[in-house]
């Protein structure tokens, strides 16, 4: 019973574990991939209010610096603003991004996410007035690929411009609020109905390796020495997706302690009905000259034994079942929109990280310990002649 019990507890941890830093991992990376990249580079002011006055020309020290860092797998300029975009049906609030579309397929997945039917594609340097939109704002809007709309946004001058566009194709990501809110279309364009020229509201960076965003990000920052520039990185871009990261990790500990808490009471138990079941022979091992140390050690070294077994099958099993998930992935396209709200996507894929592992050995022996300490205290105290009476 107490190694079933502990087995289960380490299974249900790692599983536990590995699904909300699935979770986690998904969410940052869909983030990363969407909207953000995972640095980028504005004028300093333009996170806070995303206006157009906060352009700037990227510079040769710029692109010597992102041409030299090889931790870098892409980059590319970027024209975001914000605007209006309208049909026959309704109008609604957007966040326009101008692209390149070549560089843009190496740093987001909206090139993955476009989709591609019913004459919907991503965009190509020499369409004329295109616009990438969402499922879900073409479903709003009512518009399908081939169909026009309005854009309808401020240029350098603060002059309303109005532009007729293309639908090109619609894509469809696993952030919903990033769908909602945000139309694509092509750099050149902005930059000629914008009056901003050669000029650029920001850089967006992807990286080989998400680990290395906070050294990549200093190593630019000496590089560049412009103190008009801000680089930050997908931590400062969003603060509330690392909240949100925290919050989820606080909620682990709390499973963890109701775990272990009936762990705790399952060994405790378990080891006080064996030193019941063993009473009379402790009673004559006491009445032979046995110290209540070592009865005391005995049930001790017992219990660890049986946490090291308990702790090992619950190791096996648990890393064993989340490392098959984590190539199969678990599929909740049932409950897909609500996955779709916290941007994780509907197959989340476990994932144990060298330190749950570390976490779980240490917590269960200290868990079995503490659990054996009235057992093993009970047991040291049997009186000889009230044991050997015992029926």
């Amino acid at each position: 019973m107490v190694i079933s019990s502990i087995a289960f507890g380490i299974f249900a941890m790692i599983l536990s574990m590995g699904f909300m830093n699935g979770m986690n991992r998904q969410m940052v990376e869909n983030t990363i991939r969407t909207s953000l990249g995972h640095i980028a580079i504005h004028r300093r002011g333009f996170q806070d209010s995303m206006k157009l006055r906060y352009h700037f020309r990227p510079s040769e020290k710029i692109m010597r610096a992102l041409s030299a860092a090889p931790e870098i797998s892409g980059y590319a300029p970027r024209i975001t603003m914000e605007g209006i975009i309208r049909s026959s049906e309704t109008s609604r609030p957007v966040s326009v991004v101008g692209i390149d579309p070549e560089k843009e397929k190496s740093i987001t997945g909206v090139y993955t996410y476009t989709i591609r039917k019913e004459g919907s594609r991503f965009l190509r340097g020499g369409d004329i007035n295109p616009v990438l939109i969402s499922t879900s704002l073409g479903d709003k809007l009512g518009l399908m690929p081939g169909d026009r709309l309005v854009l309808m946004f401020q240029n350098k001058s603060k002059e309303i411009v109005g532009l007729g566009m293309t639908i090109t194709g619609l894509y469809r990501t696993p952030v919903e609020n990033f769908d909602k809110y945000t139309v694509f279309t092509t750099l050149s364009l902005l930059r000629k109905e914008t009056g901003l020229g050669n000029n650029i509201t920001g850089i967006t960076i992807h990286l080989k390796n998400s680990r290395a965003v906070d050294s990549v990000k200093e190593a630019l920052i000496h590089a560049v020495s412009d103190d008009s520039l801000e680089i930050l990185s997908w931590k400062d871009m969003a603060p509330n997706l690392v909240s949100a990261v925290k919050l989820f990790d606080s909620m682990m500990y709390i499973f963890f302690g109701i775990i272990f808490i009936v762990v705790i009471f399952s060994i405790a138990n378990t080891l006080v009905m064996a030193i019941m079941e063993r009473f009379h022979e402790i009673g004559v091992m006491k009445s032979i000259g046995t110290r209540p140390l070592w009865i005391f050690s005995m049930i001790m070294i017992e219990a660890v034994f049986l946490g090291i077994v308990g702790l090992t099958a619950g190791l096996v099993i648990g890393s064993s079942v989340t490392s098959l998930l984590s190539a199969t992935g678990i599929d909740f396209s049932f409950y897909m929109e609500s996955m779709r709200t916290w941007g994780t996507g509907s197959i989340i894929y476990p994932a144990v990280k060298t330190m749950d592992i570390v976490a779980a050995v240490i917590i269960v022996m200290i868990t079995t310990i503490l659990a054996a300490l009235y057992p093993a205290v009970k047991a040291a105290r049997i009186r000889p002649l009230e044991a050997l009476h015992f029926i």
